[in-house]
C-alpha cells in the first residue's frame, strides 16, 4: 500500500468514525422516546397487577378492562414514537448526506493541494439518496417494521401478564428486555442507514470530480466478515457501485468505506481558477469549517445536527402532519448554497 493510499484511508476512517458517532447520538435521542413509553407502560401495569392475589371474577374483569384501555393507549403512543423516530432520522440523514458529500470533496481538495470546481448537492439528490429502496426497503419502512414488531411483542407480554396475574417485578424485567433489544435495533438501523447514505454521497462526490473508480477498504477487527475481507483493496468502477455487492454497507453494522482510485494521479480537469486564471490552492492546515464557510456557505450557528430538544424523559420535535394525519419530517434550517 502506497503512502498516498494511506492518506486516503486515514481520511476515510475519520469520516466514517464521525458519521457513526453522530448516528449513535441520534439513536440516544430516539431511545429517550422509547424510555418514556416504557415508563408509562410499567406504571399502568403496576396499577393493574395490584390485584394479582384476588381470585374472584370482579378482580379479573377489572384487570381485563384496564388492560384493554392500556393496549389502546399503547397503540397510540407507539404511533407517536414512530413519528418521532421517523422525523428524527429523516432530519439527521438530510443533514449528514451533504456533510459526507462536502467532506469528501474537502479531503480530495487537500490531497490534491488545489480547490476543484464542483456544484452544490441539490435537495432532490439528497432526498433520492435517503429515500432509496436498497436491500428491499428504505429507512422509513425499516423503522415502521421495527416499531410494529416491538408493539406486537409488548401487547402479547402485557396480555399474558394480566391474564396470569404475574408479579409486576417479573413483568418489568420482561419489558426491560424487550426495550433493550429495541434500543439495539434502533442503533443498528440508524448506523447502517447512515453508512448507506454517506457512501452514496461519497459516490456522488466522486462523480462530480470525475473520479471513475474507487477502492473498497475493509475495517479490520475481530468482527470483520469474510465478504468484507475478500473485497478489501479491490478496485471497482463507480458506475457499477451497488450497496451490499461492492459498496458498504454489506450487512448491518458495516463500517467499511471507500477511497478514490487514481491510476495516473489526481484528475485536474475541473480545478478551479481565480479571476487571473491561476489555480486556487488549498492550505495544508486549512480546517473543514474554514473551507466550508469559504466555498459553501456559513454553517448553522446552533451547532445542532438534528432539531431534537430533550424534555424530561421524552423527546420533543417539530413535526408537521400530512392530510392523512401521518408524520412527515422535522423542519431544520437549510444551509446557504454556494453561489
Amino acid at each position: 500500500m502506497t503512502s498516498n493510499q494511506t492518506y486516503w484511508i486515514q481520511r476515510a476512517e475519520r469520516r466514517i468514525d464521525n458519521y457513526t458517532l453522530a448516528a449513535f447520538d441520534v439513536a440516544k435521542n430516539i431511545r429517550r422516546a422509547y424510555s418514556s413509553l416504557q415508563t408509562y407502560i410499567e406504571s399502568e401495569m403496576a396499577k393493574i397487577l395490584r390485584h394479582i392475589g384476588e381470585e374472584d371474577s370482579l378482580a379479573y374483569e377489572y384487570r381485563m378492562r384496564r388492560l384493554a384501555a392500556l393496549l389502546n393507549n399503547t397503540e397510540e403512543k407507539f404511533k407517536e414514537v414512530y413519528g418521532i423516530n421517523l422525523a428524527t432520522t429523516t432530519a439527521f440523514l438530510k443533514e449528514i448526506v451533504p456533510e459526507a458529500y462536502y467532506h469528501t470533496i474537502f479531503d480530495l481538495a487537500q490531497g490534491a493541494g488545489v480547490q476543484p470546481e464542483f456544484a452544490a448537492i441539490p435537495d432532490r439528490l439528497v432526498n433520492k439518496i435517503i429515500n432509496e429502496n436498497w436491500s428491499g426497503k428504505n429507512y422509513s419502512k425499516r423503522i415502521w417494521a421495527n416499531n410494529k414488531a416491538l408493539e406486537e411483542e409488548i401487547r402479547g407480554l402485557l396480555t399474558e401478564a394480566a391474564v396470569s396475574g404475574e408479579s409486576i417485578y417479573k413483568t418489568s424485567r420482561k419489558l426491560a428486555e424487550k426495550f433493550n433489544t429495541s434500543d439495539y435495533n434502533a442503533r443498528r438501523l440508524i448506523q447502517t442507514e447512515t453508512s448507506y447514505a454517506c457512501n452514496q454521497a461519497e459516490m456522488e462526490s466522486y462523480e462530480e470530480l470525475e473520479i471513475d473508480r474507487y477502492m473498497y477498504i475493509a475495517t479490520f477487527d475481530t468482527r470483520t466478515c469474510d465478504v468484507c475481507q475478500k473485497n478489501d483493496q479491490k478496485v471497482f468502477n463507480r458506475k457499477d457501485a451497488v450497496a451490499g455487492v461492492n459498496l458498504a454497507p454489506m450487512h448491518p453494522h458495516c463500517h467499511c468505506r471507500t477511497i478514490p482510485y487514481f491510476k495516473e494521479g489526481m484528475p485536474i480537469k475541473k480545478v478551479a481558477r481565480d479571476k487571473n486564471g491561476k489555480n486556487i490552492t488549498i492550505p495544508a492546515n486549512m480546517k473543514y469549517d474554514e473551507w466550508y464557510e469559504k466555498y459553501i456557505g456559513k454553517k448553522k450557528t446552533d451547532g445542532k445536527r438534528v432539531a431534537v430538544v430533550p424534555k424530561g424523559n421524552a423527546v420533543v420535535v417539530e413535526l408537521s402532519k400530512s392530510e392523512t394525519g401521518g408524520y412527515t419530517e422535522v423542519k431544520i434550517p437549510r444551509r446557504k448554497k454556494r453561489e
